[in-house]
């Protein structure tokens, strides 16, 4: 079942309109600079000569493999006694209601909430500091039984209201907002981990494959956002594993430039290193911006983009035109029941649980299962909502009514 009453817009939404926060969606925000400067980087350095060989591009396509399919499920722990909570009161922080794809997971996780019996108080704000600590006011002084911060809220920004809240007997969950590689805070009670890293390795891997051991990579990172680190770990670690001897190079364009200095910031380096032959952009919705700029160095055909989140515009992207070839595409109605997993456990002082938000490699070969042109949420298939129905005690079929 994939519910058409509960169409999952990932990410951005198709009108790109993460420039401002993309931070939401892609992991938490630091900063609003821009630091659109070059760095060589590969393993331990740079090299520019040679190839993988067949072993590395084996290790490569081997590693694409496991992901192309539809993903599985991996339960978090033990079951969860939902009937004992019933009535109880989760309070929702999302970092942005106006971007789409904080916005879905947030609608989301209150109706599967709901489904259960539980109560859900959504506090919608405009990425705000002030806003946020207004909500964790509220949430505190309506004793709600636990706080979760949504999709991109830097628990460190909250930490005195964070802990008021734990003083009070209150938990914090942080969703989405970062990898299980990055450092976390002893105040916040869980975390639902997303899969930054995996996602750039996977990224990686398909520059190794796709260039058969020649690859020369620009990572275009978005260092304003906690989780572009790890991504960027994820492909330098693949590249030194698959490929040491492919060229990796790295720019920095933060989300509230991507609209005035991505091309132009591509194109220089598209200029500087005529052999690049792929561009990997931390968040997908880049692509828009990445795309021009590789037609204006007139390089259509030769240099290829693969990225990670799987908004559809930029899968229609894929479907129809030939500068996308691979989107690691990471499903919000997943990311919803696993943030929602991990508040009802520590509502029942139940360790936290071991929360995996899948993902899933599409291409050329398989985009089409995620809608003509592509729908939210398709594409993924239905395992991680049988498997959360099963570990609540409840049939799938009353999930998302």
């Amino acid at each position: 079942m994939e519910d058409s009453t509960l169409k999952h817009v990932i990410r951005v939404g198709a009108g790109l309109v993460a420039i401002g926060l993309v931070a939401g969606a892609c992991g938490s925000s630091t900063s609003s600079s821009s630091s659109p400067t070059t760095q060589a980087a590969a393993s331990s350095g740079t090299s520019t000569g040679g190839s993988a060989g067949g072993s590395g591009v084996s290790q490569a396509s081997g590693l694409i493999s496991q992901y192309t399919g539809n993903p599985t499920f991996d339960s978090p722990g033990p079951a969860v006694n939902v009937a004992s909570l019933k009535g109880k009161t989760i309070f929702s922080i999302p970092a942005s209601s106006s971007v789409a794809f904080v916005n879905t997971v947030d609608k989301v996780m209150g109706q599967y909430a709901k489904d259960l019996g539980l109560n859900y108080t959504d506090y919608p704000n405009q990425q705000q500091q002030s806003q946020w600590v207004q909500g964790m006011d509220q949430a505190i002084s309506s004793k709600a039984n636990a706080i979760d911060l949504l999709a991109g809220i830097p628990p460190e920004q909250l930490a005195p209201q964070v802990q008021q809240a734990a003083a009070a007997g209150i938990p914090t969950v942080d969703t989405n907002e970062r990898d299980a590689s990055q450092p976390t805070e002893p105040y916040v009670k869980a975390y639902a981990f997303a899969p930054f890293n995996l996602a750039g390795q996977l990224m990686a891997a398909w520059a190794v494959q796709q260039t058969k051991g020649k690859a020369d990579v620009l990572v275009v990172t978005s260092n304003a956002d906690v989780s572009s680190q790890a991504v960027q770990d994820g492909v330098t670690s693949e590249m030194s594993k698959a490929c040491s001897t492919c060229k990796v190079s790295t720019v920095n364009v933060n989300p509230v430039d991507w609209a005035t200095k991505l091309q132009t910031t591509v194109e220089g380096n598209l200029s500087s290193d005529p052999n690049i032959n792929y561009i990997l952009p931390v968040f997908d919705s880049m692509a828009q911006f990445i795309a021009p700029a590789i037609v204006s160095a007139g390089k259509s055909g030769q240099v290829h983009v693969a990225s990670f989140n799987g908004t559809p515009a930029i899968l229609d992207m894929m479907r129809t035109g030939d500068v996308v070839t691979m989107d690691v595409g990471e499903n919000t109605a997943d990311v919803a029941a696993a943030g929602l997993d991990q508040l009802m456990r520590v509502m029942s002082n139940m360790a936290p649980g071991n929360e995996k938000i899948n993902v899933r490699v599409l291409t050329k070969a398989n985009v089409q299962e995620a809608g003509v042109p592509a729908a939210n949420g398709k594409g993924y298939g239905n395992a991680f909502l049988d498997g959360y129905a099963k570990t609540w005690g409840v049939p799938t079929s009353q999930l998302g009514s």
